[in-house]
């Protein structure tokens, strides 16, 4: 798409949403901000999308000289004044993601853990016979 056609869209997008209907807000329904989620109307989940393809456009006027991220402030004053956190501006980089190996490495078992599970296992087969010689005992002094 060009940068053309996405201003088009952007403003076709503000111009078919009023702000003061428009329902836009981050919420969190657990215990942190790794369970949230977005409540949102058509017409605010339209106007954030143009925002978001706003700083997009703009991310290709920027020239990140000095750093590697520059700030692009966000137009959220008609955002649902109740939502739990904002988003009050997109950072910018020009570094494409680089993919990353497993984030865990592979486990390997090795001989120690072996040894512990047989060791585990022979403590708990000496344990069973314990009990039982421990119950034919008991029983032949009743």
């Amino acid at each position: 798409m060009t940068d053309k056609e996405l201003k088009k869209l952007i403003s076709e997008l503000e111009n078919r949403n009023e702000k003061e209907k428009a329902f836009f807000g981050f919420y969190e329904y657990g215990g942190g901000p790794d369970e949230s989620h977005i409540k949102a109307n058509r017409k605010g989940l339209e106007l954030f999308a143009s925002e978001l393809l706003k700083v997009g456009l703009e991310s290709e006027n920027r020239k990140f000289e000095k750093n590697e991220t520059e700030s692009i402030g966000l137009n959220t004053d008609w955002l649902d004044e109740n939502g739990e956190f904002f988003f009050d501006f997109v950072e910018l980089t020009k570094k494409d993601k680089t993919p990353t190996k497993k984030t865990f490495p592979e486990y390997k078992e090795s001989w120690k853990d072996k040894a512990f599970k047989i060791g585990c296992l022979a403590i708990g087969i000496l344990l069973v016979g314990l009990i039982v010689v421990g119950l034919i005992t008991v029983l032949k002094w009743v």
